[in-house]
Formats: structure tokens, sequence, C-alpha cells
């Protein structure tokens, strides 16, 4: 069996973490075929958004610690490096993907886990899951990406507070917190990103992974380099087919018909 699985769906990836007995913890099968994906997707014009949910009843609980997930040698400080680094390398293939991203989060989501599903661009979660910075349950620093975007969600102190409590929060929580952006009942979690997924897909999906790559950028820029980047990418989708069917079917009145195509 498969511990990742990749389907797609009227130009959907749709891809499932397949650990079900682990509740999906992080293997090195799973982080190498989710770098690699990551990667095809980002230059497959046939795909338009993707999808990320667990198998069973958890997404994803983070490292495996029975070892799996990590070097022979990570309990010395290179091997725990060069192990981070991997984990490291699946986020940077998922924030730099110009597709949008939607995480399905039908379980807990916790540790590597839990920042992996922050990392997407939209998080629809089951009103089963859960999000936990597990870490410093296990006097382990928090890592894959999670102090870079938990306090971009959630401010600086409430970053703080859920880092360094280790508090489970509900899916409910989550909203209110802004962690996700909406919560559904468990048994419509895909159907409802698959939607979201779909109607992103008939979008001019160009324009959307520029538009994300600006914003993933913006808590760091200045106003005057955002602006500078607003100009140069608005005169790269201002090339694309889409732009014209955009202008077109607007002053036509009629339905656009997008295709994220470059030319």
């Amino acid at each position: 069996m498969e511990d990742v699985l990749f389907e797609r769906k009227d130009q959907v990836e749709i891809i499932t973490l397949n650990r079900p007995q682990a509740l999906n913890c992080f293997n090195n099968e799973i982080l190498y075929a989710l770098t690699r994906r990551f990667a095809e997707l980002h230059q497959d014009d046939d795909c338009r958004a993707v999808v990320i949910t667990g198998a069973g009843r958890g997404f994803c609980t983070g490292a495996d610690l029975t070892g799996g997930g990590a070097r022979a040698d990570a309990a010395t400080p290179v091997g725990m490096r060069l192990t981070t680094h991997i984990y490291s390398a699946v986020i940077r293939g998922l924030t730099t993907m110009e597709k949008p991203v939607i995480a399905a989060i039908n379980g807990d989501a916790a540790g590597a886990g839990c920042n992996f599903a922050l990392a997407c661009d939209i998080i629809v979660a089951s009103e089963k899951a859960r999000f936990i910075q597990v870490f410093v349950r296990r006097g382990l620093v928090v890592d894959m990406g999670g102090t870079f975007f938990l306090p971009r969600l959630v401010g600086l102190s409430k970053a703080k507070e859920l880092a360094f409590s280790g508090e489970a929060i509900d899916a409910q929580k989550a909203l209110e917190l802004g962690l996700v952006s909406k919560v559904v009942p468990h048994e419509n979690l895909m159907d409802e990103a698959m939607e979201m997924a779909r109607v992103l897909a008939q979008g001019p999906t160009r324009a959307i992974g520029m538009i994300k790559r600006m914003l993933n950028r913006s808590f760091e820029t200045d106003l005057e380099t955002a602006l500078e980047m607003e100009a140069s990418l608005q005169g790269i989708a201002v090339s694309t087919p889409d732009v014209v069917e955009g202008i077109t079917s607007f002053l036509q009145k009629k339905q656009a018909r997008f295709t994220g195509k470059s030319c």
C-alpha cells in the first residue's frame, strides 16, 4: 500500500496521506513523494488546484517518532538539521507552487502535520478536526514553518500561547482564531473542499498563482517592494489569454471561461 496517494479529478490534484494506522505521521516515503510531486505539479498546466487530506481519522500527526521519519543519526545536531531540511523541502515546494492548495483537515493535525496544514492556502476543517502545536510536549521546538505561519495567522501573542502550551484547538476555536477558513460537517468535508477547488480551478489560475506568490511574501516586504512586485507580475498577467477573456466577457456581459494558459 502506498503511503501517499495521488489522484486527478477535473484538473484538481487530490493528495491523500495514507498511513491511517499511524494517523498519517510523516515518514521518508511521504516526505520525498510530496517534494517530488509538488515540483511536478508546479510545471503541470493541466493541474489547476490541489486538495490535500488524510486517510482514516487523522490528517497528520507530524513526524514518525518510531524512526521512520528521520535519519538514523537524527539524535545528533547535524543529523537533526539534515532531517529537518527534508521537512523544509516539502514546505518550500508547497508554498512556491503557483497553484491554489486547499487542506481538507479530517482529524488531528499535530506538530509538523499542523504546520503542513497551515502552509496551505485555504484550510477547510471537519468538525472533528483538532490543531496541536505538540512540539513542546516532546521538548522540541516548532518546525516545518510553524514559526512563520502561526503568528501570521493568529498574532504573535496567541502564537506564543499555542506553541508554549501545546494546547489542542478544536475546529470551532480554530475558526474563531483565523487558523481555518471554514468548518463543515465531517461527512461533507471532501465535497466542500472539492467544490472549492473546482471553483478555483475554473478561475484565472496563472493570476491566482502569482497572487499567492505575492501574498506569501507580503509580511516581510516593504510597500515600495510590494508595489514593484505588483507592477512586474501585472505585466506578466496582462500577457495571458485569461486577461483577454476576462475583459471581453465583462464587456459582452457573459460568463468568463478561463483556461489558466500562459499563451
